[in-house]
């Protein structure tokens, strides 16, 4: 599912947990987590997926909405890039700074 930053912002959708997905260097994606335990991707006014250069920049939007839990999700190619194993490895789930708690 899909919300745009506008909505979170109006307080449209209460955030539970707020997670950054790592993607390449330096890209990431964010997307919220309701109270109903939905994940929801955050786009833009297209539909197109946000994506930030860093941690803080992808945190900034969500100052002074209350988040509670903040998560960066990195997944690792790494089984993959030496030929260990096929099989689904979960990705690594770091607890970060809340957006409130940064010091930008």
């Amino acid at each position: 599912m899909k919300t745009t930053l506008d909505a979170l912002q109006k307080n449209a959708i209460r955030i539970h947990e707020l997670r950054l997905r790592s993607l390449e260097c330096e890209l990431y994606m964010v997307s919220v987590i309701d109270e109903l335990g939905r994940e929801l991707m955050v786009c833009d006014q297209h539909g197109s997926p946000l994506s930030f250069r860093s941690q803080l920049a992808a945190k900034k939007p969500f100052k002074g909405l209350g988040i509670e839990k903040t998560l960066l999700i990195h997944d690792s190619p790494y089984n993959e890039m030496i030929g260990v194993n096929n099989a689904k490895v979960d990705p690594m789930l770091v607890k970060i700074a809340n957006p409130d708690q940064d010091y930008s």
